[in-house]
Parts: structure tokens; sequence; C-alpha cells
């Protein structure tokens, strides 16, 4: 197939398509979650709860009437997700954790290499005490089981068990059973992942094999991707500029990726080659001026460069930068308008079913208030509200958002 050319609100409606943004939303129930997750590969894990952890929010973009329990159940009742590594910290579909031992392997390696260089290899003799209790007593915090206290700054931990059981889940012999707030519950791996999947044997005949499945799953992860350098790169392997570009080129030539050409941007981009009916679907409407509010590491935010260039939004999480030199705040969620970026704002942490207290809301410059995107900023606030089981938007909120 020849070069596909897009132009850039092409290229934006496809990814707002793509990701699930898109009204009617495309996704329903807990299949839904299932779908988009094996359509995406990944969603981004960080424990900060302020109206919901970052994947919480990325769910309550895409499903009608999501809440929390249904992502819940899915990964530690049915099994049918799994909390793992790919690009970060994430979860991903049960079945595809045969395809992540070389990424398990070089985590052990890593984490070994460093803890021997802290002196402190000598713990992972401590591993056979952990499978032990666990089997005796059943699935445990790490705070429950006393091996004594590990060396601040060597670990990152201070407890030798905390330590011990983040590395044993980092290599995959343990897995979590649950999570009591953002502590991790931890059961030994074969109670949680079906045996036939345990025992599934490589599914990659090399290392090339592989590396040419993980950059075609990244692709994915955001719908369409470009050869620059970028957050979307990140994690084991595919961040080798050289090697990412070698394998785009043999997926290219194997047909398994198409190259694609976006109007006054240099880079190559590529989508994967069974996502090209849905581009051509993409393109043959224009998508619904409704509203979604999106989490700070949503697919569609990762490459904040390409977000800058396709969406003409700068967007960066102040989570980590220092009150004094914030330019919005604390933790600031941007907000979608059809296949635009139209503004940001900043909740207040919600607690309970109290009412959702907004502490500063951004149009974006040049941006027009109409009284249509009033109405679908009350709309959405509201939807969001019941998502949160708040109970409405605080007091003088409306006239906040909507003051000149």
């Amino acid at each position: 197939m020849e070069m596909i050319h897009l132009s850039k609100e092409q290229l934006r409606s496809f990814l707002v398509t793509y990701q699930g943004l898109n009204y009617p939303k495309p996704f329903k129930g807990l299949e839904g979650i299932k779908e988009f997750v094996k359509r995406v590969g990944c969603l981004q894990y960080d424990p900060l709860n302020v109206v919901g952890r970052n994947i919480d929010l990325i769910l309550q973009s895409r499903i009608e009437g999501y809440q929390p329990w249904m992502l819940e159940k899915l990964l530690y009742q049915d099994r049918d997700l799994i909390d793992g590594w790919d690009k970060m910290m994430a979860i991903y579909s049960t079945e595809d954790w045969p395809y992540f031992q070389r990424i398990r392997d070089i985590r052990k390696t890593g984490i070994e290499e460093l803890i021997e260089y802290r002196s402190s290899i000598s713990v992972i003799d401590y591993v056979d005490k952990i499978i032990e209790y666990i089997t005796e007593n059943g699935p445990s915090l790490s705070n429950k089981i006393n091996l004594g206290k590990a060396e601040r700054g060597t670990w990152g931990h201070g407890r030798i068990a905390g330590a011990v059981m983040d590395y044993m889940f980092n290599v995959g012999s343990l897995g979590i059973r649950d999570r009591k707030n953002v502590q991790r519950v931890y059961d030994i791996i074969e109670n949680l992942i079906p045996e036939e999947l345990l025992k599934a044997e490589d599914p990659f005949e090399s290392d090339r094999d592989f590396y040419k499945w993980y950059v075609k799953r990244r692709i994915g992860s955001i719908g369409i991707y470009w050869d620059r350098s970028g957050e979307g790169w990140l994690g084991y392997f595919i961040s080798n500029k050289q090697l990412r570009l070698e394998i785009l080129n043999e997926l290219c030539q194997e047909g398994e990726l198409l190259r694609v050409q976006v109007d006054f941007i240099k880079e190559n981009f590529y989508i994967r080659k069974e996502d090209y009916p849905l581009l051509l679907t993409s393109l043959e409407k224009e998508v619904e001026k409704k509203i979604s509010f999106l989490a700070p590491l949503d697919n569609i935010l990762w490459d904040r460069k390409l977000l800058k260039t396709i969406f003409n939004f700068h967007y960066t999480w102040e989570v980590y930068v220092p009150a004094a030199k914030r330019k919005y705040g604390y933790y600031v969620l941007p907000l979608l308008y059809g296949d635009s970026i139209v503004a940001r704002f900043e909740p207040e942490n919600h607690k309970g079913n109290g009412p959702l207290i907004i502490k500063n809301w951004w149009w974006e410059e040049g941006f027009t208030i109409t009284e249509e995107v009033k109405k679908e900023v009350i709309a959405s606030l509201e939807s969001f509200c019941t998502y949160l089981n708040a109970s409405g938007v605080s007091e003088g909120s409306y006239d906040r958002i909507f003051s000149d």
C-alpha cells in the first residue's frame, strides 16, 4: 500500500475514535473494559487518587456509567486483567502474560544487578520464606511478614519483606491478589493465573520476533504513532531508537504496519494494518461535540510533544513540580471537546459523597464559550459526579467556570 496522507484534523479524529473517546461511546460495561484494554494493550497505573486513580479516570471517559468496582472485579475476581510491567507499571489482559517473559527477565536482571551493587543481594535468600509464609497463611500484605528492617535508601523499603515481595512481583513469582488502598496484597502467581498460561511456551522464536510484537503493540497503545523518540517509546528494548527504526521498517516491509504522512510534520507515522478500516471509518464523519475529562497519564496524552504538535495543547502533569513553580496546579485534568482539547481544570481531593469542588478552571486561549459548550460542560460534570458518587458540583463552580 502507498503512503497514507492525513491532515492534522484527520489524525485527531482518528485518535479520538480509536481511543474510544467518541460518541456514542463504543465500549460498554465490563466487556467493554476488556475490549478497550485489548485494543490499546495496557493502561498505565499510578496510585495517586484525587478524583480516582489514573486508570479509573481513563475508564470513566470511555465507559458509560463506569465505577471503580468494575475494574476491581476484572482484576481481582474474574482475573481477566492483571497488574504488570509494560510501558511502566500498568494493567493488561491476563492472556498476554506469556508474551512478557522477556520483560520479566530483564527486570529480574536489572534488579539483581542493582541490589548487588548496593551490597544487598543476600536478601534474595528470603524468597523461599515468603513462599512458605503465603503457602501457610494465604495472600498477604508485606507489612504482615516480619523479616526485619531494610536499610533505608537501599531498597526504597523500610522492611525486608516489602523489598523481597516487590522483587518477586517484578520477576513474576508473586502477583497482586487485591489492593488495600495503595497497598498490594500478594499471592503466589500459580494461584492467580491459569496453569495453561503459566506453562505456555515462549510465543517468540527469537528476540527479533519479540521486538516486532512489542513495537507493534506500542503503536496500538496510542493508535497512530511517529518514529520520533518520546514518552510513547518508554520501556525496555524499544527505547533504543536504532533498533526501533529497524523494526519499524521490517514491519512495514512485512505489511504489519502502514506508513502515514501527516501534513506539515516531517516525521513518519505508523498504523497497524488491522486498524486501517477504523481509520477509514473515522474519516467519514465528524467527531460529535461532546466533552470528556482525560486522565493525566491517558494513552492519548503519553507523548507531550505529539500532543502539542497534533492538538496544539501543552500539558505538564505538575504533581512532581514544586508548588511555587507550577503554572496551573497539583492535579489538573485536560478537557476534550469533540476532537479538540479546549480547557483544563483542577479538582479538590474528593472523598465520600460530598460535592465535587473545582479549585480552578482554565479555558484555552481563543476558545469561544457558546451556549452549547456550557450545556455540555454541565452535562459532563453531572456525569463525572455520578462516577465519583459526589452529591453534585460545589456552589459557585459554574460561575467560576463560565466567568469572563
